[in-house]
């Protein structure tokens, strides 16, 4: 449609949106939005190497549909003592994304609380993790470089590979303590 010399697109043009999965969005799009709304954790307490691996059996021994499918990602909002919400999603962004909104719409305290998490720790989730204002960040799984470089740039402690006995803390190892100390 034309106005004068100015040229308007139709409305069925502007309103088509593709959508894609989370993982096929491509890095610059997070970087634009989440980004900008990323804030460095400044106060955080301190967790045991023994309530990590607690925290992530607790998660994964309460995934009965993922048990059941297979195909989904759980995450989980947690004190150092126990879970206090869990969601999950066949997309791990989707899991933190329902922690975050839950904690919004019923004003939950973030700044002492830990992300428990099934999926891998890429920068986007690493920067949702940021936003949220939550400063220790557990998974099963292991992070990406970029992820370990923000964490260490915005304050947030990074421990992958929760498995069995073990883990790695990638990123603020000042909050882990040692369970023999």
């Amino acid at each position: 449609m034309r106005l004068g010399h100015i040229s308007i697109p139709d409305y069925a043009e502007t309103a088509k949106r593709v959508v894609g999965s989370c993982c096929g969005k491509s890095r610059q799009f997070y970087f634009q939005s989440d980004v900008k709304t990323a804030k460095t954790v400044m106060k955080c307490s301190t967790i045991s190497v023994r309530q990590c691996i607690a925290l992530m059996e607790a998660l994964q021994a309460g995934s009965d549909d993922y048990h059941q499918t297979g195909g989904l990602h759980n995450a989980a909002l947690c004190t150092k003592e126990g879970i206090v919400i869990t969601r999950s999603d066949i997309g791990r962004h989707n899991a933190l994304d329902k922690i975050y909104g839950y904690c919004l719409m019923n004003e939950v305290a973030l700044g002492d609380k830990v992300i428990v998490f099934s999926g891998r720790i890429s920068s986007e989730v690493l920067l949702k993790v940021s936003k949220m204002g939550i400063g220790i960040l557990l998974s099963k799984s292991a992070p990406t470089t970029l992820a370990i470089e923000l964490a260490e740039e915005l304050g947030i402690t990074a421990v992958g590979f929760i498995r069995g006995q073990r883990l790695n803390v990638y990123s603020r190892s000042d909050r882990i303590t040692n369970d023999n100390a």
